[in-house]
């Protein structure tokens, strides 16, 4: 089981994954660093129930396309490089 500041680092480092992925553009044009927050906790929770990189990636596809209107991001290779983060930082700290 994971501390609360451990889990706290684990939604930060993440975050930072996904903001440095920026794949609409939207933090290099100078949006807080919370901008894509909703995709943190699902992605997390994604991470944690072992899912695939084929699951990952058509979720932030759907959320992008539905939440942020903007279709045809392609999220398969950040899925997989965000796996294995997960895997190599956070090693047993699935549900």
């Amino acid at each position: 089981m994971l501390t609360k500041q451990q889990s706290r680092e684990r939604w930060r480092e993440l975050r930072n994954l996904v903001n440095e992925w920026d794949p609409i553009g939207l933090i290099s044009a100078g949006s807080p660093e919370d901008e894509y927050e909703c995709v943190v906790g699902p992605v997390l929770r994604m991470l944690e129930t072992s899912e695939t990189p084929e699951a990952i990636g058509a979720y932030l596809e759907r959320e992008f396309a539905e939440h942020f209107g903007m279709p045809g991001i392609a999220a398969s290779d950040f899925a997989r490089q965000t796996l294995q983060w997960y895997r190599e930082r956070w090693p047993g700290s699935t549900l």
